[in-house]
């Protein structure tokens, strides 16, 4: 129990330093002039969009895991 516990506790960490990661590359761009909060938005709903209607790869390595 304890190692799945440290295992998502590294995982959570990992995903704040991506997440800051994302926001100062915003950032940047943003104060360069390349991309706007809208353009964003609009590109990452269009990817999710997409995303959504294609099979994950984890979808299907955990499905052949679990037979």
């Amino acid at each position: 129990m304890a190692k799945r516990k440290n295992r998502v506790k590294s995982l959570a960490e990992e995903l704040d330093i991506f997440d800051d990661m994302l926001d100062t590359l915003i950032e940047l761009l943003e104060e360069k002039g390349i991309l706007t909060h809208g353009e964003l938005e609009k590109r990452l709903k269009k990817r999710l969009l997409e995303s959504s209607k294609m099979k994950s790869y984890r979808d299907i390595e955990f499905k052949n895991r679990r037979r």
